[in-house]
């Protein structure tokens, strides 16, 4: 071979060698850049946004961490509304099981005490919020300044999550067996007397009805009750689950045309023509974030190959849809100039007794322009900075190596794009289990 063409194979190949180190090393700063955000992140949320007696998440705080906590009077007069929409214990039971759930994935790849005392923590959150009301089958929004003091009505969307927390934790390998027998005696008491209420919510006072009904129509509802059902089984091995999952899956809700398991398996109808204004229904993503979990979830327990391929089905379509609002994390300003009041009494101008959870509505929706006007930063912050946090851990909870590797820059430039400490609300807490979902399964 001629001197020239080997001094040419030569630099051809050096190049192509730099070339790839040069992509490894970028790749690898990439992650590591992730990492640090995720931890900043953390460090964030224990700074303003948990409660450290309770180890239960506020909905927002000031910048310096202010924040006015309702009283044990506050909850009983029903203050600002017996939903606490609005205050900043509006949604602990709906937070933690969430974020729960990613502080379990961090412990099982660093196994440092200290990941696994933070895990106990938001998970012990948990039980108190299953502990402190009077009627079986109630779980609190969060609690009062006491400890114990809570708003008269929960919901599904605090229910679904409270379960999705509470499996995660049993199965993690943190609680010992002690601990671990606690957890399920506990899901097993609620799951037991929601059976009796056919799966409505109850309110924690006599004659005050259901906020919310787990047999509901739609993907987003169904996932949820078959997934407690199928977790209950999981836990207890106790057959009466396993055969009212089978029959559930079976069954067609009222008002639907379809069984569960068929709208398991077409997803949640994200907006897809023109993603960019968001979703025009009720299905924003951190509503329906955690039905895709358990539609993973069920994926992970199912053992009939027909049923699982079904549930990855929705799996897939879903995080199909999500990774079209990726992109809306562009339209957040981390200098934006809308104000925020941490002052929730200020809505309280408008407040009158509610008798009963149809009274309890109406007023936290006539309260919610209100608190709008005195707030625009949380919308703001809602629109361009939870929905694309949220889509973030829908597209990366399907677990699709292909549909990740397509957005795996987008994934990781809208987990970057936020200051957390100029946030007002908590809603990015999402970063975490989005990204120990990713990092446990190597998708990022």
């Amino acid at each position: 071979m001629k001197r020239s063409n080997c001094v040419l194979i030569f630099a051809i190949s050096f190049l192509i060698t730099t070339s790839v180190v040069a992509q490894s090393t970028s790749t690898l700063q990439a992650d590591s850049d992730v990492q640090n955000q995720v931890e900043r992140a953390l460090q964030e949320i224990n700074r303003r946004f948990i409660s450290p007696q309770h180890g239960i998440l506020y909905d927002y705080a000031g910048r310096d961490g202010n924040n006015f906590l309702p009283t044990p009077d506050d909850c009983k007069t029903d203050k600002p509304n017996g939903l606490a929409w609005w205050s900043p214990i509006e949604n602990g039971a709906f937070f933690n099981g969430i974020y729960l759930d990613g502080l379990c994935n961090r412990w099982k790849i660093s196994r440092k005490e200290v990941d696994a005392r933070e895990a106990r923590k938001v998970a012990d959150g948990l039980v108190r919020l299953a502990t402190v009301g009077n009627v079986p089958g109630f779980i609190a929004r969060d609690v009062a300044s006491d400890g114990k003091s809570h708003h008269v009505a929960g919901s599904d969307d605090q229910t679904g999550p409270w379960f999705y927390g509470m499996w995660r934790y049993v199965n993690s390998g943190i609680p010992d067996r002690a601990e671990k027998a606690r957890f399920i005696r506990l899901m097993e008491t609620v799951g037991d007397a929601l059976e009796q209420t056919n799966w409505q919510l109850p309110c924690d006072r006599e004659g005050y009805g259901f906020r919310g009904n787990l047999t509901d129509k739609g993907c987003r509802i169904s996932v949820r009750l078959v997934f407690i059902y199928r977790a209950l089984y999981d836990v207890t091995q106790h057959k009466k689950w396993l055969d009212g999952y089978y029959r559930r899956l079976k069954e067609i809700p009222e008002g639907d045309s379809l069984s569960r398991l068929e709208l398991c398996a077409q997803g949640i109808p994200y907006e897809t023509t023109a993603p960019e204004k968001g979703n025009k229904t009720e299905n924003e993503f951190w509503i329906t974030g955690i039905s895709q979990a358990n539609l993973k979830a069920l994926v992970e327990l199912e053992q009939d190959p027909n049923l699982r391929e079904k549930f990855r089905k929705g799996l897939l379509i879903s995080a199909e849809k999500a990774a079209l609002h990726l992109s809306r994390h562009k339209n957040f300003d981390n200098a934006h100039a809308f104000g925020f009041n941490e002052d929730w009494r200020l809505v309280n101008s408008l407040w009158k007794p509610q008798p009963d959870i149809a009274t309890t509505l109406a007023l936290a929706l006539l309260q919610a322009k209100e608190w709008s006007n005195l707030s625009p930063a949380r919308g703001y912050e809602d629109k361009h900075m939870r929905e694309p946090l949220f889509a973030a851990w829908v597209v990366l909870l399907s677990g699709n190596k292909n549909l990740i590797d397509k957005h795996k820059s987008i994934l990781q430039s809208t987990i970057m794009h936020y200051d957390w400490k100029r946030l007002y609300t908590s809603r990015f807490f999402v970063v975490v289990p989005a990204f120990y979902e990713a990092k446990l399964n190597h998708l990022l």
